[in-house]
């Protein structure tokens, strides 16, 4: 073996994560995938005529591949607690939908959470403190349904807005409709 030649630890490794991802077939020669992937990495058909760098590559390239991917978390779903004599568990996932959407078409301004924006339109439209932590904390019922049809009326209003604007339309050109 030359001074530029790859080591036999290093064609074992290349050979093993190769058969790890059922790339090696035996008794085939050069033609399965793991020397395709050689071949289109380095040019070079044989794994020993690797030099160092090059066998580094293609390791790494290998330990990529056998890398497990990363599996989507199922999201789980919020709970909410119904409070006596407040807003339901429905009503509760009702205004947090309403809040997303008008996120959508009327963007807090920056550093301003939902949570916060939330209080806010709680407090405006009953005179009644609310905290991000618990917003729905001191709403009854009837007020969590008047909420509720004032979220809808400005979501939809915000929409129009939306949908009328220059920002609406630069975004329809850029897209080609």
């Amino acid at each position: 073996m030359g001074a530029l030649d790859v080591s036999k630890g290093t064609v074992k490794s290349i050979y093993a994560l190769g058969a790890k991802l059922g790339m090696v077939e035996r008794g085939n020669g050069h033609e399965d995938a793991l020397h395709a992937l050689v071949q289109g990495l380095t040019g070079k058909e044989s794994i020993t005529a690797l030099t160092p760098a090059e066998a580094q590559a293609v390791l790494a390239e290998l330990r990529r591949r056998s890398a497990p991917a990363a599996v989507p978390q199922k999201k789980q779903a919020r709970k909410y607690e119904a409070l006596p004599g407040g807003l339901s568990e429905g009503q509760q996932k009702k205004v947090w939908y309403l809040m997303f959407q008008l996120e959508k078409f009327d963007p807090a301004p920056e550093g301003v959470q939902l949570r916060d924006r939330l209080c806010g339109l709680i407090s405006r439209q009953f005179g009644v403190t609310a905290f991000p932590t618990q917003p729905f904390r001191f709403l009854t019922f009837a007020q969590g349904n008047a909420l509720i049809e004032g979220l809808k009326s400005l979501t939809e209003r915000k929409e129009r807005e939306y949908l009328h604007s220059d920002q609406y339309r630069r975004k329809q050109e850029a897209a080609g409709k």
